[in-house]
């Protein structure tokens, strides 16, 4: 067991490192809202992987430490799917970063979860992160 929560880690701190290369940016430091009013526009492929994320929290039925590792391991490498085809570019893509980032970190930090409450409270918020997309993006 201790063996493969190890080759679970370090597979974690694999794909957050390797995401986080792959997408070299800017730091998002201010908060994201909408670009004065409206939504901000992302490209089909973004929109595509967002909503390919999106559904793999809808039908997770988790209970234990072992199934939010699991979701973990699924999200990240959902979010370095998306990270290595991004093409965007712009004031657009800064917002996309302002959503993206909090994402990652708390993907990561469920990744690193060590009992199912925390990892459950950390799944909680990493669903409704992603379901602010919606909110603040557009075709």
């Amino acid at each position: 067991m201790k063996k493969l929560t190890l080759i679970f880690l370090l597979t974690v701190a694999f794909f957050v490192g390797n995401a986080q290369s792959l997408h070299q940016h800017e730091q998002a430091s201010e908060k994201l809202v909408l670009n004065n009013g409206a939504k901000w526009k992302v490209d089909k492929i973004t929109n595509n992987n967002v909503s390919n994320i999106q559904l793999m929290v809808k039908p997770f039925k988790g209970k234990s430490l072992k199934d939010y590792h699991m979701a973990g391991v699924a999200l990240q490498n959902g979010i370095t799917k998306m990270i290595r085809e991004c093409r965007m570019k712009g004031p657009d893509h800064q917002a996309l970063h302002k959503w993206l980032e909090p994402l990652m970190e708390l993907v990561s930090k469920l990744g690193r979860a060590t009992d199912a409450k925390t990892a459950a409270r950390l799944y909680a918020a990493t669903t409704a992160q992603l379901n602010l997309f919606n909110q603040y993006f557009q075709l």
